[in-house]
């Protein structure tokens, strides 16, 4: 199985590069949305809340949020945040 994640990201974002390279690292495969006003009506839309940084990581449907809700995911209590 193929784990998929969808980024949304912006120009020259470092925490975009580096949440891409976190799903990399734990095997997903990622496709990267640029951000725009129609990106961020859809995702309001879709998930009922109002963008205001990116990156925005979606995963089976599911907005998972930035680098910090991704690396909480992918690591859970050993991620670095969590100390």
């Amino acid at each position: 199985m193929v784990l998929k994640a969808t980024v949304y990201t912006g120009l020259a974002c470092t925490w975009c590069a580096r949440v891409k390279s976190l799903l990399k690292d734990n095997d997903y495969e990622v496709e990267e949305i640029m951000i725009n006003g129609q990106i961020i009506e859809d995702l309001k839309e879709r998930f009922d809340v109002s963008v205001r940084t990116v990156p925005q990581v979606v995963i089976d449907n599911s907005l998972i949020g930035g680098y910090n809700e991704v690396e909480a995911l992918m690591k859970g209590p050993t991620a670095i945040n969590k100390v």
